[in-house]
């Protein structure tokens, strides 16, 4: 007679699965299309307080390129043709709506983090942690992105008077602006994630945007500051961002651009899963 051992009736030890869309050897997922529904919460958001969102952005750049363009530049003589108001306005077409998105990428996030509770509530749903770093970033960056498309329609409604716009390029600082707003979103995001107070979120303000709205040659040629000062202003994002914006106002679009072009682009990839990855540790916690 043939004995046969008794089978187990345990359960196999399930296979772990990894989550969908999940990077092997780096823990994150690919964000979905569930991204546009945080994208779109703070858009449907946006469109509640528009008055109050879009007109202080708006008027401070005018108030600033008239005031400085037109009154300081009385006494600024660069060469040339140019006048100083010309100088300035691509510089500024990129560089304040620069500080919405990082409003965006700073406090707007963590008051919807820590105070609003948006962040756990739209966790509850089926939208990923990455789903949710990846819409905020998306958002500041559509931030600037509207920004610069109305200071652009300013500029180009002051064009007769001042003659601001010399090439329907200027449309093409749209997509810079994106990507600009990208990668400042992300690394804004990023800082955010470590932030333990809203009292810390000025430290971001005092030590990397205000040295990058003054030094990358926005409001003044930075070929003339010391060579040092040279170099760490090439690794601002803003510096690429204005040079590109100054040749598509102009017109004087040169090859050499692509070094701007790729630079912003190169460095809003690791800047975008940098962003994801710290906030990501900061909401699962």
């Amino acid at each position: 007679m043939t004995m046969t051992a008794p089978e187990d009736s345990r359960p196999l030890p399930a296979r772990r699965r990894r989550p969908r869309g999940e990077l092997p050897m780096v823990g994150l997922a690919i964000p979905g299309r569930l991204t546009y529904r945080v994208w779109q919460r703070n858009r449907d958001v946006f469109f509640r307080l528009w008055k109050a969102e879009v007109l202080p952005p708006l008027l401070e750049p005018l108030v600033t390129l008239l005031g400085l363009g037109l009154g300081l530049g009385a006494f600024v003589h660069l060469g040339g043709d140019v006048e100083y108001v010309q100088f300035l306005a691509p510089g500024i077409l990129v560089a304040f709506p620069m500080f919405v998105a990082t409003f965006e990428a700073l406090y707007g996030a963590y008051f919807r983090m820590t105070q609003h509770g948006t962040y756990a509530a739209i966790a509850a749903t089926p939208v990923r942690p990455e789903e949710i770093v990846a819409g905020e970033i998306v958002w500041a960056a559509t931030r600037m992105t509207l920004n610069t498309a109305l200071i652009a329609a300013v500029l180009l409604v002051l064009t007769p008077w001042l003659g601001l716009v010399g090439s329907p390029l200027i449309v093409l600082t749209i997509p810079i602006a994106f990507v600009t707003g990208i990668l400042i979103g992300s690394i804004g995001i990023a800082y955010t994630s470590r932030a333990q107070s809203i009292s810390q979120l000025s430290y971001f303000f005092s030590l990397f945007i205000l040295p990058m709205f003054w030094f990358s040659g926005g409001f003044f040629p930075i070929d003339e500051l010391p060579g040092w000062a040279q170099t760490l202003a090439w690794f601002f994002p803003l510096t690429h961002a204005v040079e590109l914006s100054r040749a598509l106002v102009t017109g004087n679009v040169s090859a050499g651009l692509i070094i701007n072009v790729g630079w912003l682009a190169v460095a809003a990839v690791p800047a975008f899963w940098l962003g994801i990855a710290a906030m990501k540790q900061r909401i699962v916690k």
